[in-house]
């Protein structure tokens, strides 16, 4: 995985951690990523455990079951 990929991950855990529950709008726009990129990366953290679809399903927020 590539450093800048790394860092983009860890900027989408910290601003869940600060916003609580967020759409993938609200979280690429704060980060100024493209909608394509910030799914991409959603998608991994969801995969590797670290965020988790919230109720209502379309936000994201942090998995507290993988700390």
């Amino acid at each position: 995985m590539t450093e800048n990929r790394k860092k983009t991950e860890k900027k989408i855990v910290e601003f869940l951690n600060e916003n609580g529950p967020s759409f993938l709008g609200e979280v690429v726009k704060e980060l100024k990523l493209s909608y394509s990129k910030g799914l991409e990366l959603v998608n991994r953290l969801i995969h590797k455990g670290e965020i988790r679809h919230s109720d209502p399903p379309l936000q994201f927020e942090i998995n507290s079951d993988s700390k």
